[in-house]
């Protein structure tokens, strides 16, 4: 289900309590493209979501082609009854390199994510998360990390580089708002983020000011009467003027049935979700009719 804090993310959002009491502990996601006119075709590739006994994201890692190598094949003549039928002929297939990038999440002992590692190949870079004790995260700390472990599918720390370190302070200013103080590593103050909510505790407004330039963000969000997020959208002017709209359309059944992501007011992507009796995802389509492709997506579940 569609957030506010997940509107304009990339990655899925999971419902933990539901993962929880279905016992899931892995999704597969078997990736299928289609251009128009064009027989889809299966590239090998793969996302795959892992979880923890309390539903919790626990590793996360997907592929995707770096490079695209075009084979060429010979066939010889085939005869029959010593008589040829069909000269030999010559096709070209394309096969793939792929490159795996993966992430791994710690939590507290509270639920509260603390640890997010992420690695590709020899690469590693890790968030480190603080809180208050009310829940509210209040300092973020990222460093690249380098792996000193003989096997390295387990991670040993060796060095510890820091890339960035951000502090944060929450502050009420009135019903139904309050306001993020952001700080850098010096503890300057670099933006500010207004939050307002309704009635419900919902976000309806983002407004993300930084204080030593004319950059402003502004994020608006709508909800049916239900509850349900149906509309999110996103204006920048920090490289130009940028507006990114997402819509939601749900079905009977109060499962996500359609998204729509617009970039200025034109349509990028639209996404169907097919959902079974249980509200299972099983899989979803996604269509870009600017590039003419069609991305088919099956969820396995284990």
């Amino acid at each position: 289900m569609p957030t506010a804090e997940s509107a304009f993310e990339n990655q899925l959002p999971f419902n933990s309590a539901y993962i929880k009491s279905q016992n899931i502990k892995s999704i597969t996601f078997d990736i299928i493209d289609k251009k128009d006119l064009q027989i889809a075709e299966d590239k090998g590739l793969l996302t795959y979501y892992e979880f923890n006994n309390n539903g919790l994201l626990s590793r996360f890692y997907n592929t995707s082609i770096v490079k695209t190598i075009q084979k060429e094949y010979h066939s010889g003549p085939v005869y029959k009854h010593r008589k040829k039928i069909s000269n030999g002929n010559t096709y070209t297939k394309n096969e793939y390199v792929y490159d795996t990038v993966s992430t791994t999440y710690f939590y507290t002992n509270n639920n509260l994510l603390k640890l997010k590692r992420y690695n590709d190949g020899p690469f590693y870079e890790s968030y480190y998360y603080d809180y208050s004790s009310g829940g509210q995260l209040i300092q973020e700390k990222r460093y690249k990390e380098t792996n000193v472990s003989e096997n390295k599918s387990e991670f040993k720390l060796g060095g510890q580089f820091t890339i960035s370190e951000e502090s944060f302070e929450y502050i009420n200013t009135g019903k139904n708002q309050f306001k993020k103080i952001c700080k850098n590593d010096e503890g300057r103050v670099y933006k500010e983020i207004i939050y307002h909510t309704n009635e419900a505790n919902q976000i309806i407004n983002i407004n993300e000011q930084y204080t030593v330039t004319w950059l402003v963000q502004v994020s608006n969000f709508e909800y049916n009467t239900k509850g349900q997020l149906i509309k999110a959208s996103y204006k920048s002017n920090s490289n130009g003027d940028l507006e990114l709209t997402r819509t939601y359309e749900y079905d009977t059944n109060d499962c996500l049935l359609t998204e729509k992501q617009y970039k200025n007011n034109v349509l990028l992507k639209e996404i169907s979700y097919v959902t079974d009796a249980s509200k299972k995802l099983n899989s979803y389509i996604i269509r870009e009719p600017n590039s003419k492709t069609l991305r088919i997506v099956k969820l396995l579940y284990q």
